[in-house]
């Protein structure tokens, strides 16, 4: 099918949950050029004159000559067929010319149940004396539309046969195509019956095609029987493919032009004539009063599906105490890559800072599985975890805290570590990372590293028999917690403390906040400025009034030392 260059031939993809038996497309085809006109009353001369010779000498010839008015029936008839439109539903059959001939003919002892329909109904076209016209279509259960919908071929060669098991595969993928939701548990079935492994085990989502069709051919098929009609063979093209699922979707190729310019077609025959149709959505729409009666229904099934989850969930949720803020963290380790050795672990604790507490039976520490690298397509090792991990912490400010004092947020450390298969277990790396402290979503990469040691023989240990320089306190990883204890200004110092950068670790953290007082500032500023705002801002309400009586006495302080200094300084003596 060639197509005109503004009006790309592109296929559109609709959603219904509405009968698909109510769906209809209407179909406009036109001939553009009338040439073929011409051809045809010259054939006529040349039958005319090849059933005379053919004739015996001085008898009557068996079918008698066409007269002026069959041939201006004929012609009437060629101009008729210059324009058709018809509208079609969903599986359809409207039978082509050649499919008139070839199903009309009869039926025998060996003929399919499809073929005997398809004779009853050419039987009752007859006596209703109708006959095919141009547009035509390809059903599901017809010979061309199983042929052309079978999507398990080797290659693209167009003498590639199928083989059996193809069959088999694709009549198994066609099955349940009206199947019913899935069941909302025992969802794994660990004994399945053999018609259950027919019915679930199919490739891809189950569906039905259906192919709107046009006979191109040319020929005049005329209302009197005396017209002797050249018979050709059928030129077919294809207006549109139709796919349905069964999810409800909907594929049309090409989709409706709706406005746009009509698709075009050639027929590639000795006239080579020019055709152009329009595909439009032709389903009957819904009147007022049934689309109010179905919001009425849908707005009912919404509120009685709401009313369930109310009464699964229920109402009562668990509210912090007042002052008082809920931290629930939802975390995953989810893979480390590029550390020296294979078949590494991970081991996590949470660390605690003052003000924080947890309740005595959760767990604040763990570990995951020992997994084996793979080598990904950036060429890094790669060591797959998806390791849950889950911390609900509460904090309560001291008594003596200010109200716009922040809290420190507590850490996560994590340390790695390897072991082979003669259990000469190493350590691969160090690192931790700082629970956010505004409520979201947190993808992070945190690098590790790991402690050196100052001689050669540390690292020919590691390698031969195992064992390497571990930390004693795990919280070294950031700030000691005895250097937080002590209550000095000396510095933290590491100097001389070697390490070896390793790997790195993904790892995924969910933050949520619950506290009264959010609740109460989310009540009263209700603008987006305070639906942006998070959890703190109880604890952070007048930090910005504590900033500004900073800078105020900090610029009192400094005119009142100026003045300080002019009076202090002595003036020089003046000489005359």
């Amino acid at each position: 099918m060639s197509n005109s260059v503004d009006n790309d031939v592109i296929s559109a993809i609709y959603r219904s949950h509405d009968p698909i038996n109510n769906f209809k497309i209407r179909v406009k085809l036109e001939r553009l050029t009338s040439n073929a006109l011409l051809p045809s009353l010259h054939r006529l001369k040349i039958e005319d004159d090849l059933s005379r010779l053919l004739g015996d000498d001085g008898k009557k010839l068996e079918k008698a000559k066409a007269s002026r008015t069959e041939t201006a029936q004929a012609l009437n008839e060629t101009k008729r067929s210059e324009y058709e439109e018809t509208v079609i539903g969903w599986q359809q059959k409207l039978f082509s010319r050649f499919e008139f001939d070839t199903y009309g003919k009869g039926v025998s002892e060996g003929s399919t149940a499809l073929e005997r329909k398809y004779y009853d109904d050419i039987q009752k076209m007859k006596v209703n004396h109708k006959q095919p016209g141009r547009i035509f279509t390809y059903i599901e259960g017809d010979p061309h539309c199983f042929a052309n919908d079978l999507e398990y071929f080797v290659t693209d060669s167009p003498n590639d046969d199928p083989s059996q098991l193809a069959l088999a595969v694709d009549n198994i993928r066609r099955r349940g195509t009206n199947r019913s939701r899935l069941q909302k548990n025992n969802l794994i079935n660990e004994k399945p019956t053999p018609s259950e492994l027919r019915e679930e085990h199919y490739a891809t989502v189950p569906h039905q095609t259906m192919y709107i069709m046009a006979d191109l051919s040319d020929r005049i098929e005329g209302a009197s029987a005396q017209l002797v009609v050249i018979p050709q063979p059928p030129n077919e093209h294809v207006l549109c493919t139709i796919r349905v699922y069964s999810n409800g979707t909907l594929i049309l190729e090409p989709d409706f032009n709706n406005g746009k310019m009509a698709y075009i077609v050639e027929t590639g025959n000795v006239n080579n004539e020019v055709y152009h149709y329009y595909l439009e959505h032709g389903s009957t729409p819904i009147n007022m009063e049934d689309l109010i009666k179905e919001r009425k229904l849908f707005r009912e099934v919404c509120l009685r599906q709401q009313t369930h989850l109310a009464q699964i969930v229920g109402n009562e949720f668990d509210s912090p105490p007042p002052a008082v803020l809920k931290l629930n963290v939802f975390g995953e380790i989810v893979s480390g890559k590029n550390f020296e050795y294979d078949d590494i672990y991970v081991y996590y604790c949470l660390d605690l800072p003052d003000n924080w507490y947890a309740e005595p039976t959760m767990i604040f520490s763990g570990y995951t599985h020992t997994a084996s690298a793979t080598k990904s397509t950036k060429h890094d090792d790669v060591v797959y975890y998806a390791h849950p991990f889950e911390f609900e912490l509460w904090y309560k400010p001291s008594p003596g805290s200010a109200d716009h004092e922040l809290p420190r947020m507590p850490k996560i450390f994590f340390q790695v570590a390897s072991q082979d298969s003669w259990s000469r277990h190493r350590t691969e790396g160090y690192t931790y990372i700082d629970i956010p402290s505004l409520p979201g979503f947190y993808d992070e990469e945190v690098r590790c590293w790991r402690p050196r040691g100052d001689s050669i023989f540390n690292e020919l240990r590691r390698f031969y028999i195992g064992g390497s320089n571990e930390l004693e306190d795990i919280s070294y990883v950031s700030i000691p917690k005895q250097f937080e204890s002590e209550k000095s200004n000396t510095p933290l110092s590491r100097y001389g403390f070697r390490t070896v950068t390793t790997g790195s670790l993904n790892v995924r953290l969910n933050v949520v906040f619950q506290s009264q007082s959010i609740a109460v500032e989310h009540a009263k500023h209700r603008t987006a400025y305070a639906a942006n705002r998070y959890g703190f801002d109880a604890f952070m309400s007048n930090i910005n009034s504590v900033i500004d009586a900073f800078q105020q006495a900090k610029k009192r302080a400094l005119e009142v030392r100026e003045s300080t200094l002019q009076l202090l300084t002595p003036k020089a003596p003046a000489f005359e």
